[in-house]
C-alpha cells in the first residue's frame, strides 16, 4: 500500500515538472564503471571458458573438429 502512494506522488511530480530529469554526473560515472565491469566479466567468462574446455581439452578439440559421417570407428 505505501509503494503505491509512493508511486502515484512520483507519477504526480513527473506529470506537472516543467524541466526534464538529468542524471548527475557521479550517477553516470557509477553507470558506466558498472557497465564496462559487468561487460569486462562476460568477456573475461568467455574467455576462459574458450581456455579451459578449448585448448586444455584435446579430445574436445578432435570431437569438434572431426565430422562423425568420416570419423572411423
Amino acid at each position: 500500500m505505501g509503494y503505491s502512494i509512493l508511486a502515484a506522488a512520483m507519477n504526480f511530480l513527473a506529470a506537472y515538472s516543467k524541466e526534464p530529469w538529468t542524471p548527475s554526473q557521479g550517477f553516470l560515472y557509477v553507470v558506466l564503471i558498472f557497465g564496462a565491469l559487468f561487460i569486462a566479466g562476460v568477456a573475461l567468462s568467455a574467455l576462459t571458458f574458450y581456455e579451459d574446455h578449448y585448448w586444455g581439452d584435446e579430445k574436445f578439440r578432435e570431437e569438434l573438429r572431426v565430422n562423425p559421417s568420416r570419423k572411423q570407428t
